[in-house]
């Protein structure tokens, strides 16, 4: 009788300890699945160093080049969009914002990837100018556009 509690007992722990565990390690074999879900749990995952990937793309070989053309100063912005996932995706707009020493965006422009899709393992590249950018213009941050920025004029 003493045995059979002391196994009901320890039959009981293990279930609250992978009841209690069951959510860290699923959020730790698919943290795309839980940020989609809870967009919060980003921070989570930024806490602890983990980057999470929920387009499946990544945006590499950046090459920013500063010219002039017809007296005018131009920026321009080459770089390559390659699908890091199992699946095929489409590509979003990209995001450009340009932003001063102190990191303060002074402006931002989209730039309409033509909704391409792209298969596992592929790349494509991009390439967008602006001319006269504002003169505090010292660095350039690109990311996927929201829903709600395409089409709409909010530069700052």
């Amino acid at each position: 009788m003493l045995r059979r509690a002391r196994r009901s007992r320890a039959a009981a722990w293990a279930c609250l300890a992978t009841l209690a565990l069951t959510p860290f390690i699923g959020g730790a074999i698919f943290p795309e699945q839980v940020v989609a879900a809870i967009p919060v749990s980003i921070r989570a995952y930024d806490w602890i160093g983990q980057d999470v990937n929920l387009y499946g793309l990544e945006v590499r070989q950046i090459d920013l080049q500063h010219l002039v053309i017809d007296g005018r100063r131009v920026i321009a912005v080459r770089g390559e969009l390659a699908n890091v996932s199992s699946t095929a995706r489409k590509i979003p707009w990209l995001r450009f914002g340009l932003r001063s020493k102190d990191n303060t965006e002074v402006y931002h422009w989209m730039l309409d990837t033509e909704i391409r899709t792209l298969k596992p393992g592929e790349s494509t590249s991009f390439v967008t100018r602006l001319a006269s950018p504002p003169e505090a213009a010292q660095n350039v941050e690109i990311r996927f556009a929201h829903a709600d920025e395409i089409g709409s004029d909010n530069s700052p």
